[in-house]
């Protein structure tokens, strides 16, 4: 499903070259919940960037769906991009923008037509459990609404592929549950493999294979 050989990234800073990834090789499995730990500046957002091409390597090859993304054409990295959802740590949301303007958004770039929109948008709401949420702006919402919308959002391109950056993060432990176990639901009902970045234990302990 996705596969990391030999990774090798570094950056340079005003102190000189900074080793983000040094011979990182992983195999993550079609169906996974997959988590990778590590402390604030190891490279972990780096390596999950590397997975839908938001960052080019040094060296090394990122193969998803047997497609090297390295090889790929700007259009065939923006079709593959589509079967990939991304959930952010600061949730990424338009605040000023209603909860279904947000979720629709994605599909409203591609030009999607609006009764499908329309029928996608309370599809995903259903799942998050926020229908009553619909018409709510975005800043009336609690940290923990907001991450569901954040990730109903990356549900609408119907992914296979879900990355989480640091999630749960900026959520206190009762809503970080709440948000894990609708991660693994989305993982069971719909067969999306979780690639899932943090820095909590208890998540990794909670949720990923």
């Amino acid at each position: 499903m996705i596969q990391l050989s030999h990774i090798e990234k570094t950056y340079d800073s005003p102190s000189g070259p900074v080793k983000a990834l040094k011979g990182i090789d992983l195999t993550i499995e079609r169906g996974e919940i997959f988590g990778i730990i590590g402390f604030s500046g190891a490279g972990k957002s780096t390596l999950i960037r590397l997975v839908n091409g938001l960052e080019t390597l040094d060296s090394g090859t990122v193969t998803v769906h047997g497609e090297e993304l390295g090889s790929l054409k700007k259009p065939q990295l923006r079709k593959l991009r589509r079967k990939i959802g991304m959930v952010f740590q600061q949730f990424n949301l338009l605040e000023s923008k209603t909860v279904y303007h947000n979720i629709a958004l994605p599909l409203i770039l591609e030009k999607v037509p609006k009764a499908e929109i329309d029928k996608k948008v309370k599809e995903v709401l259903r799942f998050v459990e926020l229908e009553d949420k619909k018409d709510v702006y975005v800043s009336q919402l609690s940290g923990g609404q907001k991450q569901r919308v954040g990730i109903a959002r990356a549900l609408t391109t119907t992914p296979d592929i879900l990355l989480c950056d640091e999630a749960t993060s900026a959520l206190d432990p009762q809503t970080t549950e709440a948000i894990l176990k609708l991660l693994k639901k989305i993982n069971r009902e719909m067969g999306v493999t979780i690639l899932l970045i943090t820095h909590q234990m208890q998540v990794v302990q909670m949720i990923c294979n």
